[in-house]
């Protein structure tokens, strides 16, 4: 259990933590800008060559700061291994560069192998490249550690959520504003689609009004990679892992939001859980990468193929459908190993991180077919039995049943249609692929635009539901549908409370998934009358669509998403950061919370229905 702490406490601890600081803040502060302006000055714009060597010298000057700082914490803080403890991961930051530079200093075959392996021009600027992501990584724990500072105020956790998005939405519309962003001169990215394009990959959507392969640069790319992966987290998680990393114990306000942004069942669980979210993220994404990898033709460029498996591993995984070619994953279709490398990563990014982790903790030996063997059940008879939560049975339940649905209806629906003349294999995997997609991302095999309305409207349900609570994918998730359904069969059946697997779910619950429902059905039905105001020519199909599809979190799109007028992008910009941070949230963002009352009216009885 996390340690409890007295708001005079925690007012000393902030204090401790400011009087900690090796340089001023007036001094460390302007550091941080300084870095950042220099990084996107030298990599955002088109400057001359004999520039690059004056964005060098400014670099490795900055960096000097940042070591001087670690430096005078260690000289001046009261215990070394006390001020390393509270500051660990500035420490590591600084162990793992600083091994990257001596491992480049020390290791000529190895720099030199690097060089050939990013196409860099000598071995200075692979050392060069070291120092900026050096810089890269302070500005942002500085920005992390600003975000922590900001708890110690009491701000709500749904106030933090729905700022944490919008801060990342405005820097990635700056960032794609930038003019080396754009692959195309004589098209430069806007504001309005830089803002439309942040919107969409912070909040793991993936629509796009430009074109990711050919109207960005591998600068705009990456950029988008990042906004990606943050969003697809969240914030609050790496603002949690840096906390959990700099001390001992939590304080309790600090320690209570914490818990709810990622998901922990109890406070003794905290740490586990932000440690598990961040490992298994990078293993996930990295193994999907290397399968990805190795479905690519063997005669491309290496660095090609690895930044192509990494970016569509990471999208696939968070759920997000921005794809490098123009057809989406078309091309994969007859690529089992492909098809089923992203099929595995949505599904996992769709499961989230509770269910995933309980999943883990759950013995073979508990399996049904496997506890019968007669030296298993012996062994089962020795070892407490592990009691998979509810949430988790349902979230693996509803999953399994929603996919099953969505492969047999596309297949029944496209056989005779889109399907028509593929071949047996085709028509299986790309019926699996579109149940998936279409729960919480937006990639895909086929044309949407060519979809028969049937089939439209059975994927616009399935992104209506989307993916599980604490993932990555949006939608009401899949356990409101199943609180919802399981309140149906009690209303049936004449029960007085809704219950499943031997527990009874509180009312809380119930009308928690009755309003994300509401408010959902509320969105959707404003987005539409919206787009119909803004764009009244665009086929209402076409905008129930890609309303569902921008609040859903999905991705997938008719393709009228060009035609569309400014105000109707923006209706859309919105649906997006509603989706993403969800209806109820964000409903309690704008909402007085106030005490429950201390009373209770008499109850009279209604008709209904």
């Amino acid at each position: 259990m996390q340690s409890m702490r007295t708001p005079s406490a925690l007012k000393l601890l902030s204090q401790s933590n400011q009087r900690s600081t090796g340089l001023p803040s007036g001094v460390l502060w302007p550091v941080g800008l300084l870095s950042l302006g220099t990084l996107l000055a030298e990599h955002g714009f088109e400057f001359k060559p004999a520039t690059t060597p004056w964005f060098h010298l400014a670099e490795a000057i900055l960096a000097g700061f940042y070591l001087a700082e670690r430096v005078l914490l260690l000289v001046r803080g009261p215990n070394l291994w006390a001020v390393v403890r509270q500051f660990r991961f500035e420490y590591g930051v600084l162990a793992f560069f600083g091994v990257l530079a001596l491992a480049s200093a020390v290791s000529s075959a190895a720099a030199s192998n690097l060089t050939r392996f990013f196409h860099l021009d000598n071995v200075w600027d692979l050392r060069f490249h070291i120092i900026k992501l050096f810089l890269v990584a302070n500005v942002l724990t500085q920005l992390l550690r600003l975000q922590q500072r900001l708890l110690f105020r009491g701000l709500r956790p749904e106030w933090m959520l729905a700022g944490s998005f919008g801060m990342l939405i405005v820097a990635g519309t700056l960032l794609l504003s930038l003019p080396r962003v754009s692959a195309r001169p004589d098209k430069p990215i806007g504001l309005l689609d830089a803002f439309f394009t942040a919107t969409s990959a912070s909040c793991v959507v993936g629509l796009g009004v430009r074109d990711t392969g050919t109207d960005f640069t591998p600068f705009g790319q990456g950029i988008l990679l990042v906004l990606v992966q943050t969003g697809g987290l969240g914030i609050m998680t790496f603002v949690a892992f840096l906390a959990i990393t700099s001390a001992e114990s939590l304080p309790i306000p600090q320690m209570l939001a914490f818990r709810k942004m990622v998901g922990a069942r109890t406070p003794a669980t905290l740490r586990r859980q932000v440690w598990a979210i961040l490992g298994m993220t990078g293993l996930v994404e990295l193994a999907g990468a290397a399968c990805l990898y190795s479905s690519l033709p063997a005669e491309q460029d290496r660095l090609t193929r690895a930044g192509w498996s990494l970016f569509h591993s990471v999208m696939a995984f968070c759920n997000a459908g921005f794809s490098l070619p123009a057809d989406s994953l078309a091309a994969f279709r007859n690529r089992p190993l492909a098809m089923l490398t992203f099929m595995a990563l949505i599904i996992l990014g769709g499961l989230g991180f509770l269910v995933i982790t309980d999943l883990l903790g759950l013995r073979v030996s508990r399996l049904p077919l496997i506890r019968s063997i007669p030296w298993v059940r012996r062994y089962n008879e020795r070892v407490p039995v592990y009691r998979v939560p509810v949430q988790t049975r349902l979230s693996v339940l509803m999953t399994g049943l929603l996919l099953l649905f969505g492969w047999a209806g596309f297949w029944m629906l496209e056989g005779g249609h889109i399907l028509a003349g593929e071949s047996f294999s085709t028509q299986f995997w790309v019926s699996a692929f579109e149940s998936i997609t279409c729960r919480s991302c937006g990639f895909t095999t086929v044309p949407t635009d060519q979809l028969q309305p049937a089939t439209l409207l059975m994927m616009m349900a399935l992104m209506a539901v989307g993916a599980c609570p604490i993932s990555t994918g949006g939608g009401i998730k899949t356990v409101t549908l199943a609180v919802l359904l399981l309140a149906l069969r009690a209303l049936m059946t004449g029960r007085e409370r809704v219950e499943i697997y031997g527990r009874a779910l509180p009312q809380r619950v119930l009308l928690t998934a009755l309003a994300v429902a509401v408010l959902f059905v509320l969105a959707s039905g404003l987005g539409v009358f919206g787009l119909s105001l803004c764009d009244p020519k665009i086929p209402l199909r076409a905008q129930m669509f890609e309303v569902v599809s921008a609040l859903s979190t999905t991705g997938l799109s008719t393709g009228v998403l060009s035609q569309l007028s400014p105000g109707s992008q923006l209706i859309l910009c919105v649906l997006m950061f509603i989706g993403r941070v969800g209806p109820l949230s964000l409903f309690l963002v704008v909402a007085r919370i106030r005490p429950p009352p201390r009373y209770q009216f008499p109850e009279e009885d209604m008709v209904v229905g």
